[in-house]
C-alpha cells in the first residue's frame, strides 16, 4: 500500500491521523512518515496501519490493471 491509500482508507472511515495511530499501535509521527511514503513498503508499521484498517473493515483489491481499489465493507 501506498501513502495514497492509506489516505483513502482514513478517509472512508472518517478516521484522522490520530485514530489511525491508535488504532494500529503505531505514534502519530510514523503514520504522518506512512502516508508520505518516506517508510518502506514492507516496514512493520505499514503492516500495523494496514491490519488496523482492515480490522474497521477497508478491503484494498488489487486490479487487473494493477491499481488498488480502496473499499469499506
Amino acid at each position: 500500500m501506498r501513502g495514497r491509500h492509506l489516505r483513502a482508507a482514513r478517509g472512508l472511515l472518517d478516521w484522522s491521523m490520530a485514530t489511525l495511530a491508535e488504532a494500529g499501535g503505531l505514534s502519530l509521527s510514523t503514520v504522518r512518515r506512512l502516508e508520505d511514503d518516506a517508510e518502506g513498503r514492507s516496514s512493520r508499521s505499514r503492516h500495523k496501519a494496514v491490519d488496523a484498517l482492515r480490522r474497521a473493515g477497508i478491503r484494498f483489491i488489487a486490479m487487473d490493471d494493477g491499481t488498488i481499489a480502496v473499499v469499506k465493507t
